[in-house]
């Protein structure tokens, strides 16, 4: 799976967003195929944005996925910004 596709399909499985102190936190469901695709998509995304810390907490299917995505000041602008986009463009399309 590509990139984009890959958090498209993230998105439509989100439970909801947290602010951290020093980032967000998202919440998807415990199962088996949300975690791969979690995985998979952390691996992609921290090529490109080095200066996050990502955190996957999984404990197991009945709990939901943590995927904690943290860093300095800058890096929590960028994911507000980022989150805000995403916001915009969910609200266009409905």
């Amino acid at each position: 799976m590509e990139y984009k596709s890959i958090w498209g399909e993230l998105e439509t499985r989100r439970l909801g967003i947290m602010e951290l102190e020093n980032g967000y936190q998202y919440h998807f469901p415990g199962d088996a195929e949300t975690l791969r695709l979690v995985n998979e998509w952390v691996s992609m995304e921290r090529k490109c944005c080095p200066f996050l810390t990502f955190t996957v907490i999984t404990r197991n299917e009945m709990e939901p996925i943590l995927l904690q995505l943290t860093g300095d000041e800058q890096a929590k602008e960028f994911l507000r910004t980022d989150i805000q986009s995403n916001i915009d463009t969910i609200t266009k399309q409905v």
